[in-house]
């Protein structure tokens, strides 16, 4: 008991923590006066002239005298006594006093929401709830009229989290003491208990000093409750969390490497070695089951620090036993103070626990029970079972995972309150990790794929601030209903039915939130009670994981870790852990089939060749397929088909969920029901039929091979198994497990439902009845394609390490150096390719399965699809989902049929994911069923930056169907608003002007406007060629085009060589090899032109830059919403461009016109709405598209500020002027009708130039004074450089100065007199006549 004992009191004898506000690591801390945590000096206690000992000693003397009075007192209490004023006068009343709240003052019930919360006592913002020492803490009482009565820990609670003015609070029977905190938005209970009478009985001083610096009145002071120090303890408790989970990963990494290194070194384990020199074990497989062993430990540790490990009637002797000599408890102790021998009686030990564990009977003899599942078989460490380890090996291990350091100072990891998630955070980072192994020198090592640094830094664990928004909009509507029935025994049944699902669970983060949610509300309906007491949240749990959670990973790895992290929620002291195999299984979520596919039979697109098919054997039975398709075959699809054992499916499974497991003969029970079931012919047949549709697509198709499998092969195996010859059957089932096909209505038939002939099904794509009610998750984020540096880099890694072309190379050349890798690789890349192909061509995706297709947007439509009618989807995916052009389908569809309930935006600014880059947008995505649709329309939050930015009420938007179509007509994506404000300009801009491009019938394009892109930078590569290589070859440069002879290389210009009316934005600096941006001495010399990086020989030019244009109207493929500007347009020379510069081409009858779409395309009105469509970082074509533009009609109106002429005759000086800089846009120049010389570059005519043509386009557009003002402050970095500048916000300011004007001539009828002197486009502001003609510019 020593050690256990020593353990104990490192953690405090009378303390007790649940949840991670104030963890015991602070605690440890407070009570060590640790310099590291502020506010712990004598005058943050409000102490002069006294140390804190001194306080705490003089404190602790008048304290225990006073328990000893309450003590003597409460023994001589009558029976009839309450109690409550004697706890309260002689015991708590005086404890608050030393604490330093003086007298106390009793609180008048406060009332919120119609109810009334009738706390004892207050101090500033703090309740204190002070009741009689008879009062249970967590037990509900009756009133004398019989009517339930919170409990008292339950009433302080539930008044926390309902109250905006409180934060922090503490009850007390005088027994117990609690620190509770709002917790409304945490998963599960949350508080700090000071057991008062065992600390006073015992004297405990050590634990009164934590007592008396957590609980006096200056902790809980401050002018908002949010400023206290017990809430900056808590966020410095979750700051040091973030920092103690990546320890702790570390740890958890170093424990494997021990282990593996341990196993290898050991003499003893001969048999082992041999197996992994052979071949027999493979090292993931050896990895797998030392990662098993970890998650072992870790349910140790879980169960021991939880107390929940032994049977609640085991001896104390028996416990004893246990502690003493075979704890992990001890183990960690050891590993503390010793470094460990040679010997093996460690592990030993440890080996015992863990087979008696695995027995059904249990280990009787310590007072512990069966842990069952398969992670306590001796099938999950079948090759370690008999292996020894040496103790330094283990002791090494547990010291790694028991302990992380912080300086000089080694702190125990408290997994008493770490959460499973959290854990699942430090997993799911191992899962990308691979196994190095050099067995003669027994060295284990861990190493990431290049690449996947992503996983290994935590990036894609999911902060738990996230997944509670989600549950919020996701499950508690679903629960809602369930739990809003007439009676509570409705209630439950309805909870305990609710079927909840994550298709990528991992390590069951959602899930393990999720059941923690619903397991509160359940207990809440079985005790009456908001806030029901731990016992019963237990319980409730237990139940809730059994009945209502189910997951799916493509990882078994995954699999095994979310039942662990389910497992350790609900253990339940005595009984077995809960049968999970049903629940949780192991597939591929997106590859499968569903009842509607089925009966259409295998489609001809299946044939469709991929890599390593020969062609002309898919064309040959692509068209076998079709004729048998066309052949007057009868569908089966009635009660007689495969399709009529969805039922006795059905039945079995519902029949197993009623299955008790409350003891460990019940699990086994249970288990052997379920391989029954999974061995029925009826569920054999169904799989294999489905598998067999799937098996199809992703067949193999060359000669000589496997005779493929068509639709009469289908029919045939639909009608009998015994149809399908053997061969084709072990492809069939070899596929299937190289795929890992999963069917959703086969693997869990008690949540899909197959209507009869005569039915309809509620899923009409799907064909199915029935589906989860809620479906959460963050599905992986990665495009549908083999990545070579990830596979090269567990393969082999110098490849991985090469780069470009040179990687190319390596790979071709495997073909000859080793075949055998080749060929691996060739399979791998085949897989990638068949599931592409799947997910094109299957249907089983009609929206999402396009373009370049990402995992999470056809998760998010797997995801639509399994929700019941009634049901939700709560998912996290990047924002692109609902702004892009692949998913626009999708996202039409969503709104359509009014399914998208909420999409709330956020930038990764602030880190919420680390790893991932800062600029990067996803979203917390929630849709609803067809029968509850969004009739109000989808609510939606963009550019939040932090989960708090949620209940900002002016971020708030709606957007209906209808708002939709006059946004984005053409895609029906959604536009992206920051404000409320933004979407009432934005709404009444596009109720005025048009979209450049509305899809037809009719088609409407005024301008006959066409997005081109002429050079792809990469595929193009071959074409460009740099100064240099041309210098080389003996061509000359004049101008920036080089010559020789008769033939020319035209200049390539890139996104950053333009900005607005500036096509000499920036030039290609040989020397740095960078552009850098022109200065005003360039700018202002006419004949100063670009160097560009590559040119283009003339005959690689498009034939619209052919065809006499002389000049193009081009913008910047990268557009930033959160950039200075972000549509940058400009006119530039008729020359070829690279993809980061697209062209809008427009009708080349528009010559003079072309000035008017540049004008327009460079005002900030412009820019404005085209910040409100851009989500990512690209002006992709089907933006502009939808952009509104003033048609090239409304430029012959007459000019509303200046009646003498039309819009266009008021517009093209200005822009002329702004544009016609340099000679070589001299051809264009004259084509507009202007002969002279370009004119002169004046930053402060062109300044009033342009604030003329912003106040002009502002006028256009409709768009009133107070807009025009709000909407140039959404320009913050153009104003940030202004106030540099010149200290205010100048462009503003003169914009609506002359838009005063402006509207003054508008009113009065005078004509607008410009600020500029002269008048725009006066020849007098023009160079001098060129002197040379032909030459532009001077030889370089």
């Amino acid at each position: 008991m020593v050690a256990y004992r020593k353990r104990q009191q490192a953690i405090f004898a009378t303390v007790h923590t649940e949840g991670a506000n104030l963890p015991m690591d602070l605690l440890q801390r407070i009570a060590q006066n640790d310099a590291q945590i502020a506010g712990l000096t004598p005058e943050a206690y409000h102490l002069s002239a006294e140390k804190l000992n001194e306080a705490i000693n003089r404190s602790w003397i008048r304290v225990l005298n006073a328990w000893n009075t309450f003590k003597a007192m409460r023994a001589r209490l009558p029976e009839h006594d309450a109690g409550t004023t004697l706890t309260r006068e002689r015991w708590l009343l005086p404890l608050f006093s030393e604490l330093g709240y003086g007298r106390l003052l009793t609180a008048k019930a406060v009332e919120i929401n119609g109810k009334s919360y009738a706390i004892s006592h207050s101090w500033q913002h703090t309740p204190i709830h002070l009741v009689s020492y008879k009062v249970d803490l967590d037990h509900m009482t009756r009133t004398s009229s019989g009517a339930p009565r919170s409990s008292p820990h339950s009433l302080l609670q539930e008044f926390l989290n309902r109250s905006d003015e409180h934060l922090w609070g503490i009850v007390s029977n005088g027994l117990k003491l609690r620190i509770l905190r709002d917790n409304v938005s945490l998963t599960r209970q949350a508080y700090v208990e000071f057991d008062l009478e065992s600390m006073m009985n015992g004297e405990v001083y050590s634990d009164f000093v934590l007592l008396w610096l957590l609980c006096h009145e200056s902790r809980v002071e401050a002018e908002r409750p949010e400023e206290c120090w017990l809430e900056k303890w808590s966020r410095t408790a979750q700051e040091q969390g973030t920092r103690a989970l990546e320890q702790l990963r570390v740890g958890v990494e170093s424990a494997i490497r021990d282990l593996g290194s341990g196993f290898l070194a050991h003499a003893a384990n001969r048999q082992l070695l041999e197996k992994l020199r052979s071949g027999q074990l493979e090292a993931q497989d050896y990895y797998r089951q030392i990662l098993r062993l970890v998650y072992r430990l870790i349910v140790f540790f879980v169960a021991e620090d939880r107390e929940i490990l032994f049977h609640p009637d085991a001896p104390t002797a028996r416990r004893e036993l246990y502690t003493r000599y075979y704890s992990t408890t001890r183990l960690r102790y050891l590993a503390e103070q010793h470094i460990g021998t040679r010997h093996t009686d460690l592990f030993q030990g440890l080996r015992l626990v863990m087979d008696k564990l695995g027995d059904p009977a249990g280990c009787q003899e310590l007072g512990l029970p069966a842990l069952n599942g398969f992670l306590f078989s001796r099938d999950a460490t079948s090759d370690l079972n008999d292996c020894e380890l040496a103790n330094y090996a283990l002791l090494a291990a547990i010291r790694s995972l028991a302990y992380t350091s912080s300086g000089q100072t080694r702190r125990v990891v408290d997994y008493k309150n770490l959460g499973s998630e959290e854990l699942g955070s430090v997993y799911e980072s191992l899962l990308e990790l691979h196994p190095i192994l050099h067995i003669e020198s027994a060295k284990f090592e861990l190493d990431s794929a290049s690449g996947n640094e992503r996983k290994t830094t935590g990036s894609y664990y999911t902060p738990t601030s996230l997944i509670n928004c989600l549950l919020d909009s996701a499950l508690d509507p679903v629960l809602d209903e369930a739990a809003n029935k007439a009676s509570k025994e409705e209630a439950e049944a309805a909870i305990l039915n609710l079927k909840i699902c994550d298709p990528a669970c991992g390590s069951g983060h959602f899930l393990v939130a999720a059941a923690h949610r619903i397991a509160k509300r359940l207990a809440a309906v079985r005790t009456g009670e908001e806030e029901p007491a731990p016992e019963a949240r237990r319980h409730a749990l237990r139940d809730v994981v059994s009945k209502c959670i189910y997951g799916v990973d493509i990882n078994p790895m995954s699999v095994e870790l979310c039942k662990v992290s389910l497992w350790m929620e609900a253990i339940e002291p005595g009984k077995p852990l809960s049968f999970l195999d049903a629940h949780i299984q192991c597939g591929n979520s997106l590859l499968g089939t569903t009842p509607a596919l089925l009966k259409r039979g295998i489609p001809n697109e299946a044939f469709e060749p991929i890599e390593g098919d020969d062609k002309k054997v898919c064309s040959d039975f692509k068209k076998l397929n079709k004729r048998f398709h066309e052949g007057n075959r009868t569908l089966r699809s009635g009660e007689g088909s495969v399709f009529g054992y969805h039922h006795m499916l059905s039945t079995d499974m519902a029949q197993l969920d009623m299955m008790q497991e409350n003891t460990v003969e019940q699990i086994h029970n249970k288990q052997n029901r379920y391989d029954k079931y999974q061995k029925s012919n009826e569920y054999i047949h169904s799989k294999l039929w489905a598998d067999a549709w799937c098996a199809a697509f992703v067949w193999k198709k060359i000669k000589g091979y496997q005779y493929p499998f068509t639709e009469d092969d289908f029919r045939a195996l639909e009608e009998s198994i015994d149809n399908i010859d053997n061969s084709k059957y072990e492809e069939i089932q070899r596929l299937t497990e190289q795929y890992q096909f999963f069917h959703w209505h086969l693997a869990f038939p008690d949540v899909f439902r197959i209507p009869t002939v005569d039915q309809e099904p509620e899923n009409v794509q799907t064909g199915w009845s029935g589906g989860f009610d809620v479906v959460l998750g963050n599905p992986p984020w990665e495009h549908a394609e083999l990545k070579e540096q990830e596979w090269f880099a567990i393969h082999k890694p110098e490849i991985a390490n090469a780069v470009g072309s040179g990687r190319k190379h390596q790979i071709a050349a495997l073909a000859t150096t080793d075949p055998e890798l080749f060929a691996a690789y060739l399979n791998a890349k085949r897989k990638q390719n068949a599931l592409s192909h799947f997910i094109r061509n299957s249907n089983y995706y009609p929206l999402c399965g396009r373009g370049r297709i990402n995992t999470y947007a056809i998760f998010a439509e797997i995801m639509r699809n399994v929700m019941g009618s009634r049901g939700k989807v709560g998912c996290i995916v990047p924002s692109g989902i609902a702004t892009d052009e692949p998913t626009k389908l999708f996202i039409r569809d969503l709104m359509e049929t009014r399914s998208l309930a909420s999409l709330y935006d956020f930038e990764n600014r602030e880190a919420i994911f680390p790893g991932v880059h800062r600029s990067y947008k996803f979203c917390l995505f929630t849709l609803t069923g067809p029968s509850c649709p969004a009739m109000k329309g989808a609510k939606f939050i963009f550019f939040a930056q932090r989960v708090e930015d949620l209940q900002e009420e002016e971020r708030r938007i709606t957007l209906s169907v209808n708002d939709i179509r006059l946004f984005n007509p053409n895609t029906r994506t959604c536009p992206i608003f920051r404000t409320q404000r933004d979407l009432a300009l934005t709404k009444a801009i596009y109720e005025r002007v048009p979209v450049l491009i509305k899809d037809g019938p009719p088609m409407e394009n005024p301008w006959n406007i066409s997005v081109n892109r002429m050079f792809d930078m990469t595929a193009a590569s071959r074409l460009f060629y740099t100064h240099q290589s041309l210098e080389t070859a003996g061509w000359q440069l004049i101008g920036n085009v080089y010559y020789k002879e008769d033939e020319q290389y035209l200049p390539l210009y890139e996104g950053k060589m333009i900005w607005h009316f500036d096509h000499r934005f920036s030039t290609y600096n040989n020397a740095s090899e960078d552009f850098g941006d022109l200065n005003l001495a360039q700018h202002q010399n006419p004949h100063e032109l670009l160097i560009p990086r590559y040119w283009v020989h003339e005959s690689h030019l498009s034939n619209f830059a052919k065809d006499g244009r002389k000049a193009l109207l081009a913008f910047r493929d990268i557009a930033r919403s959160t950039d200075a500007r972000t549509a940058i347009f400009s006119i530039i020379p008729a020359m070829p461009c690279g993809n980061s510069l697209p062209i809008a081409l427009i009708d080349a009858k528009y010559i003079r016109e072309i000035t008017f779409l540049a004008a327009s395309t460079s005002s900030f009105v412009f820019d404005y709405v085209t910040r409100q469509k851009i989500g990512g970082t690209h002006m992709n074509s089907f933006i502009l598209h939808q952009l509104p533009a003033l048609p090239p009609n409304s430029y012959t109106a007459v000019c509303e500020w200046d009646a003498e002429g039309s819009i266009g005759d008021w517009i093209f000086p200005y822009a002329l002027e702004l544009i016609y800089t340099a000679w070589d846009l001299e051809a264009f120049a004259k084509d507009c009708g202007y002969a002279g010389p370009p004119f002169r570059w004046d930053e402060e005519r062109r300044f009033l130039l342009r604030c003329e043509l912003d106040a002009a386009y502002f006028h256009l557009y409709a768009i009133a004074r107070g807009d025009v003002d709000y909407i140039m402050d959404t320009f913050p970095i153009v104003k940030r450089k202004d106030e540099k500048q010149y200290g205010e916000y100048r462009t503003k300011s003169v914009i609506l100065e002359i838009y005063d004007r402006m509207q003054r001539a508008m009113e009065s009828g005078e004509p607008y007199e410009t600020l500029l002197v002269p008048g725009p486009a006066d020849p007098a502001v023009a160079h001098p006549p060129r002197t040379v003609e032909g030459i532009i510019g001077e030889p370089a």
